[in-house]
């Protein structure tokens, strides 16, 4: 069942820039967990709180900050992609995501005039939903249930937000098919102009570094 929503998605007003701490670079993502996971450390045992990965590298942090906040603390994998508009493919009409659900951008799509048995948008999602199912079968996780996900706080582990995309479609799709009580996005790099966009769709922002751009 295809689900609309608006964009973009509204948060609270009371969103808060979660400080950093400076910390030795890192060599890896393991590394880079367990530094991610000290600067969440106000989120460390306690049972409301779930870890989600959204990237293949983000499933390797993710996997270090779930196992040091906790023991008991659920991580998840939780693959997102955007579905590229007709004739302007940089622009997202919505998304899919690996448990079957889609999200679609109704601005977009009414700018567009785009229905949602438009035939190009039906195979594009058919394509991608293929695409992610594949995905998760080979991490061997299975996508986060309703039960999950509801009134919990909800972190979002990326190793690194660089262009956006992911970590953006993601939060968007989790705040459209669950209702978490607060969402964090997180991950070791993530670009200072990103950084910023990011903290209109979430209640805060964790990372190591911020810098201009990568490699900097």
């Amino acid at each position: 069942m295809v689900g609309v929503s608006a964009s973009p998605h509204p948060v609270p007003e009371t969103t808060t820039q979660q400080p950093r701490r400076r910390q030795a670079p890192f060599v890896d993502r393991v590394q880079a967990g367990h530094q991610l996971a000290r600067n969440l450390s106000e989120y460390a045992g306690r049972d409301d709180v779930v870890i989600v990965s959204v990237s293949r590298g983000g499933a390797v942090v993710g996997s270090i900050v779930a196992s040091t906040l906790g023991p008991h603390t659920p991580h998840m994998y939780y693959k997102v992609q955007a579905i590229p508009c007709p004739r302007m493919p940089r622009l997202s009409l919505g998304s899919v995501a690996g448990d079957g659900s889609i999200r679609i951008d109704t601005m977009v799509a009414e700018s567009m005039n785009i229905s949602s048995t438009d035939p190009h948008l039906l195979r594009q999602v058919s394509i991608i939903n293929k695409r992610l199912q594949r995905d998760h079968r080979a991490f061997l996780r299975l996508p986060p249930t309703p039960r999950e996900m509801d009134d919990r706080v909800v972190i979002v582990v990326d190793d690194v937000v660089e262009a956006g995309d992911t970590m953006r479609e993601a939060v968007m799709h989790l705040r459209h098919s669950f209702r978490p009580r607060r969402v964090v996005a997180a991950a070791p790099v993530c670009l200072a102009d990103l950084r910023k966009q990011l903290q209109r769709h979430v209640d805060a922002v964790v990372d190591i570094v911020s810098p201009l751009y990568v490699g900097s």
